[in-house]
């Protein structure tokens, strides 16, 4: 039996890796003393990212992450895998997505188990995969809950009916169940050398790589929009369960690197907030320096309950004393790298382009 975590030093394998929680992920890995090797869809494309993170860095091209066999030139000497690249497009009309997710899934364990040098693997869920929360709708959220709802809205294709927007993002959850789900029995069935994980975040806030070359992804784009007072800004992501992407990347660590961890679903939620109290501490952290984002209507609050307590015990023992990071100090990260950049040469991103977009409909409707 291999040992079942990466030594001090080993070679990371990390997908999809110039998105926004995998670029920060080789950043905190680099600077725990790993080397990483993270696959990107296009090298020309990513070639920056050699120079920005050295020479214990390096990139290699895979095309199609669902492409039988996409992973096998990757995984030569890699002694841990951080499966983090997944379809964010959300398309209501993709029911192709869930297949194709647990294809992949499957297809990277089983090139894990032929490398042979392989001695743990973690893959990114999401909190769709438990739940699609709504604010003030109480829910609760342990390791062995998983999103029946979205499993039992898919069966069928769309039928165009609703909220496309909604359909969507019921698609990526039920995609992200199976695909774990499908990712566990296989590793219960055929028990390779390796151990294997799962890192479970909700809404990622903080800091963010290289804005000049990646722009402001995901939910670093949320807060980039409300500092520039965007119309709008908060609608993505009302209120629920934040957590700082450097307990994320941590997290995904513990996962590679503790023995004990093993079969273990992590659940990445630091604690609640609502948009009220987001630009109450970004108004007295930054006085004038933040737009004016207004809320539409009275604010719900999230009521989910989470048990995040195995995941807290093991940002500690990773060295975070107070397990995750306040709601403040991770807003202060990211809001500190998005003033440093100050908007120059920061290309726009899918979000930036929908904030814009929002806004030009508000100001017509204005005029």
């Amino acid at each position: 039996m291999f040992p079942s975590s990466v030594p001090k030093g080993g070679l990371i394998l990390v997908t999809g890796a110039n998105g926004y929680i995998a670029s920060v992920t080789i950043q905190v890995f680099l600077q725990r003393g790993y080397r990483v090797r993270g696959t990107v869809r296009s090298a020309t494309s990513s070639a920056w990212m050699k120079r920005y993170f050295g020479s214990e860095f390096e990139l290699i091209e895979v095309p199609d992450i669902n492409s039988h066999g996409a992973f096998d030139y990757a995984l030569k000497g890699v002694d841990g895998i951080a499966h983090i690249a997944m379809n964010m497009a959300m398309d209501p009309h993709n029911q192709g997505i869930i297949e194709d997710t647990i294809k992949s899934n499957l297809d990277l364990l089983q090139a894990a188990a032929r490398a042979q040098s392989v001695k743990s693997v973690v893959f990114t869920s999401s909190v769709a995969a438990c739940v699609l929360p709504r604010p003030g709708t109480p829910y609760k959220i342990t390791t062995t809950t998983w999103n029946t709802e979205a499993l039992g809205a898919t069966t069928r294709p769309w039928d165009g009916q609703g909220n496309p927007r909604w359909h969507g993002i019921t698609l990526y959850g039920a995609s992200k169940a199976r695909g774990e789900q499908e990712a566990f029995a296989w590793v219960a069935k055929h028990k390779p050398a390796f151990s294997f994980n799962t890192v479970i975040p909700n809404v990622v806030f903080g800091t963010a790589v290289s804005p000049q070359n990646m722009g402001y992804r995901s939910t670093a784009a949320v807060l980039d929009a409300v500092i520039k007072g965007y119309p709008g800004a908060t609608s993505i992501t009302p209120s629920q369960w934040y957590v700082d992407v450097e307990d994320v990347a941590l997290l995904h660590l513990a996962a590679l690197t503790v023995e004990e961890v093993r079969g273990e679903r992590l659940i990445a939620f630091a604690g609640k907030y609502t948009w009220m109290q987001i630009l109450e501490i970004l108004h007295r952290r930054y006085p004038g320096r933040i737009g004016f984002v207004s809320i539409d209507g009275e604010e719900v609050a999230d009521v989910g309950e989470v048990d995040n307590a195995r995941s807290i015990e093991l940002l500690k023992l990773m060295g975070k004393g107070a397990g995750f990071t306040s709601l403040e100090n991770t807003l202060v990260r990211a809001v500190d790298t998005i003033l440093q950049n100050g908007g120059k040469n920061v290309p726009k991103t899918r979000i930036d382009l929908y904030y814009e977009e929002v806004a030009k409909k508000q100001a017509e409707q204005v005029v």
